[in-house]
């Protein structure tokens, strides 16, 4: 009952002050809304980044041109700095290189080489630019890849070099829209391709699925004039034992190489751990950056709290003198301040929360998640905020002798 009767006279004296009162609420409003939008849209970005990793699986490695300059780590246990030292070179992989790890080591059941071009695609009246890709068919498994309508080329399609073609979605968008694109004709390099399938549309970091067509990798060799592969995946047994499976894949690529490593391995966890770096670092700054608006919005209500004694020292004295406590007043100062800190705060959470969802509609693959620990968390800090701001008024306020105030004009 107390705590109420103090809560009703602390918010009259408040609101006796609207403007002043508003202002200082805007600015924690403004500060909670920075921090929580920044906070929440790194989040989301980094739940889609790794939901995206995850969606092909936890068994893959990648082998790609180039190395760390600390050769003898793993990408997943090496640091910022030593990632940026990361040196690409011209690709030296084959598609020998696939064919033969996937037969020397019995834990790898795909292997899909990857060997690609920038050419055109032509129907009888569209062309498109498009990235002229070579795989095999163990491709669509390794990623998880789904086909909207058809299928993906066979093994004995590969090796008869039978001209057919699968489209990813833009692709097939631009040159069919919504039509069927299965058994039409498109001539890539001067040659009849006839389309078999077409993919759903799929996103993955690093990778642009949709703006693709696929074929066997020696008709695009052979084609485009091309040798080496871009880069080499594979999918082993079970994402148990990765580590060991990536170790016994280097060793026989280094041996088609003349014992030189000049490439590099990379499991999920390579990517995830290069995802969890870079958004806590990114993180770390916006906080840093961002948190300090949360001290001016502190400021702010010390300053406000502080002319509130000023100007009601009078009121002060005359309830020290009808009996109330000292810690009627701490409390009622005290009040005031969280008040105004914890307003601010859910104005702010609701401005971050609106914009959060702007954003989504403006790029639906950013989810528009909003996490709850970093509501329950900022609401509890704006609790902390009110009360470390509030101390220095409220001892002010403790200080006044009725008979001073009693005499203040």
């Amino acid at each position: 009952m107390r705590f109420l009767r103090v809560f009703i006279v602390s918010l009259r004296g408040l609101w006796s002050y609207p403007v002043r009162t508003w202002l200082a609420v805007l600015g924690i409003a403004i500060s909670t809304l920075l921090v929580v939008f920044l906070l929440s849209v790194l989040y989301n970005f980094k739940v889609s980044l790794v939901g995206q990793v995850q969606s092909v699986g936890l068994q893959q490695i990648a082998v790609v041109p180039g190395k760390l300059l600390n050769s003898g780590k793993n990408i997943s246990q090496t640091n910022l700095s030593s990632l940026l030292s990361f040196t690409s070179v011209a690709s030296t992989l084959t598609y020998k290189d696939a064919m033969d790890v996937k037969q020397q080591i019995p834990e790898i059941v795909q292997a899909a080489p990857q060997i690609e071009t920038i050419t055109s695609m032509r129907t009888a009246t569209k062309s498109v630019e498009t990235m002229y890709t070579g795989t095999t068919p163990d491709y669509a498994d390794v990623f998880s890849m789904e086909l909207e309508e058809g299928r993906f080329f066979t093994e004995q399609e590969a090796a008869d070099g039978t001209p057919v073609i699968v489209l990813g979605q833009s692709v097939k968008q631009l040159l069919f829209e919504d039509q069927s694109a299965l058994d039409q004709k498109v001539k890539v390099k001067g040659i009849d391709f006839t389309i078999i399938g077409v993919l759903k549309e799929k996103q993955l970091i690093g990778f642009n699925f949709d703006e693709r067509v696929y074929t066997s990798y020696q008709m695009v060799a052979e084609t485009a004039n091309l040798q080496n592969a871009s880069m080499i995946f594979f999918k082993a047994q079970s994402p148990e034992g990765l580590e060991a499976v990536r170790q016994k894949i280097a060793p026989v690529i280094i041996k088609n190489h003349g014992g030189v490593q000049d490439f590099g391995l990379m499991a999920p966890e390579g990517a995830l751990h290069v995802i969890d770096t870079i958004t806590d670092l990114v993180t770390a700054i916006a906080v840093g950056i961002t948190g300090i608006s949360f001290l001016v919005g502190g400021l702010g209500i010390m300053n406000v709290m502080l002319l509130t004694v000023k100007e009601r020292t009078r009121e002060i004295g005359i309830r020290k003198t009808v009996g109330a406590q000292w810690w009627d007043i701490l409390l009622q100062f005290l009040v005031e301040a969280m008040y105004i800190s914890v307003m601010g705060c859910v104005i702010g959470l609701a401005g971050a929360y609106g914009l959060l969802i702007t954003l989504h509609r403006i790029f639906p693959v950013l989810s528009a998640h909003f996490p709850w620990e970093i509501v329950a968390g900022c609401l509890l800090f704006s609790v902390v905020l009110g009360l470390l701001f509030g101390i220095t008024p409220a001892a002010k306020a403790l200080r006044i002798k009725p008979i001073d105030a009693l005499r203040y004009e």
